[in-house]
């Protein structure tokens, strides 16, 4: 009887095996990610579902020579229009929520394993905030160290979503990339666009009003990351070009609302003491033409260039003159 016993345990443990393994393997061949790419579904690759997983992967293919660290506002930076200056490969680092923690690993994981001539960091101002909320992202310090192991690819295709991804590739006609060397493409944005204008904007609004109003706090850990990334890209003796991300209006009334304008001058003068750089979060006719944004954080992609032409001093292109000032370092 014990011997019997013994033997269904047996199976049951190979079947659990097996189960497993399949489970994993069709996970890895779907890849909703889109981390391998070894098998061609003709499903659309989801790398909203791990951002930064994918991103170091991707880098690692990718070997830039430029690279642009910064949120979501850099994150719709089109490569392209930054390659018109470096006249290299570009690399879009942009993260939605993108802390500077974040940013401070992947430029010095960058700078340590490639050949980065041009950094450009966008900054912007609460994640300087020593209070941050939880942004729920796949960061992974041990991904700079170990590389993305058999452990970690085992836990990563576990941890997906599959169902909820498939359920949206399914019954979303999708027909191009979301994203193209790192950074969010045309066809997204426009995807962005075509959802109903107030509502967007309400959200945006009504998020950043919470986001300065709960978490916006001064301190200097974050600060500190910054001026560690500062220090690196002289170690490196790379082409450092810093900015401030721009905002609607209607964002600098929310920082006076909730009595935050202290640390918002606060932070450019800090910023200031570290590295010059351009400052493009003041009200301005691009800040003042609601057109021009998305919402009351992001500037469509089609005027990002503005901000290059600006940094690179493009005289051939126009921009307008209250838009950029440059600060020196003080």
């Amino acid at each position: 009887m014990k011997r019997k016993h013994k033997h269904y345990l047996v199976l049951t443990i190979i079947f659990t095996f097996i189960l497993f393994s399949l489970g994993i393997a069709v996970r890895y061949i779907i890849d909703p990610v889109g981390l391998n790419n070894k098998f061609h579904t003709g499903l659309f690759k989801d790398t909203a579902l791990a951002y930064r997983t994918q991103k170091f992967i991707e880098l690692n293919e990718f070997k830039p020579n430029t690279i642009i660290l910064g949120g979501s506002r850099v994150h719709y930076m089109n490569p392209q229009d930054v390659k018109k200056y470096t006249k290299d490969r570009v690399y879009n680092l942009g993260f939605p929520f993108g802390t500077l923690e974040e940013q401070y690993y992947f430029l010095k994981y960058s700078l340590e394993h490639f050949e980065i001539k041009n950094v450009i960091i966008g900054l912007n101002l609460y994640p300087f905030s020593e209070k941050l909320p939880n942004n729920n992202s796949d960061f992974d310090k041990e991904l700079f160290e170990d590389g993305f192991t058999f452990t970690k690819q085992i836990k990563h295709y576990l941890e997906v979503p599959l169902f909820k991804y498939l359920r949206y590739v399914l019954t979303t006609d999708l027909k191009e990339p979301f994203y193209k060397d790192g950074a969010i493409t045309a066809y997204q944005e426009q995807m962005t666009l075509s959802e109903p204008k107030k509502p967007r904007w309400e959200a945006s609004l009504s998020g950043y009003k919470t986001k300065y109003k709960d978490y916006l706090v001064w301190g200097d850990t974050n600060l500190n990351y910054f001026k560690k990334m500062v220090e690196l890209c002289k170690e490196h003796n790379v082409n450092l070009k810093v900015f401030t991300t721009a905002i609607h209006t209607s964002q600098l009334k929310i920082l006076e609302e909730v009595n935050k304008m202290d640390i918002y001058y606060k932070w450019k003068y800090e910023i200031a003491k570290i590295t010059p750089y351009w400052d493009f979060m003041y009200e301005n006719s691009i800040s003042n033409d609601e057109e021009k944004y998305i919402d009351s954080s992001h500037i469509k992609q089609e005027y990002l260039y503005l901000y290059l032409a600006r940094i690179f001093n493009d005289a051939n292109t126009n921009v307008p003159e209250d838009f950029g000032r440059f600060v020196p370092k003080k």
